[in-house]
């Protein structure tokens, strides 16, 4: 028992190190942690020391690795939900500043580069040069804007 106590604990182990390498939305490491879990009670109650210790310390390992496991799912969930803050689509919903404009496409300053864009709507009339706009989405290196509205607040 000792023997497959010990290897119970080890492939748990393993299982936890993979859960965290590859996305598998906490199901290796729930089973990770319920074989850690059998290991740990194995161990104890084959070497002779008793329940009055092999139930607390089976109870501590699972309680400890399911509430990492939940504390780590609450995480991933909450970041999923977070707008993107780095790379080009990071532009979508910023101001950029118009530098020159000709027809339907223009070059416009945003985040410290200038990049192409052309009309996405709002406008009627070309884009004055100096004119914040607001980044509607990227194609390629061409930035779609549109009209500023009255109630965003300039940049």
């Amino acid at each position: 028992m000792t023997g497959l106590g010990a290897l119970a604990l080890v492939v748990g182990v393993l299982l936890i190190v993979i859960e965290a390498h590859v996305p598998t939305f906490g199901a290796l490491g729930v089973v990770g942690t319920l074989l850690s879990g059998t290991g740990v009670w194995l161990l104890f109650t084959s070497g002779g020391l008793g329940m009055e210790i092999a139930l607390p310390v089976t109870l501590g390992v699972g309680v400890v690795g399911l509430g990492a496991a939940a504390v780590t799912g609450r995480k991933v969930l909450s970041a999923r939900r977070t707008p993107v803050q780095t790379g080009v689509q990071s532009l979508v919903g910023s101001a950029a500043m118009v530098r020159s404009w000709d027809g339907e496409q223009g070059q416009v300053e945003a985040d410290g580069g200038l990049w192409r864009a052309r009309m996405e709507f709002g406008y009627t009339e070309t884009p004055r040069v100096g004119e914040s706009v607001v980044v509607e989405g990227v194609r390629g290196l061409t930035l779609s804007v549109r009209r500023r509205e009255p109630w965003e607040l300039p940049c």
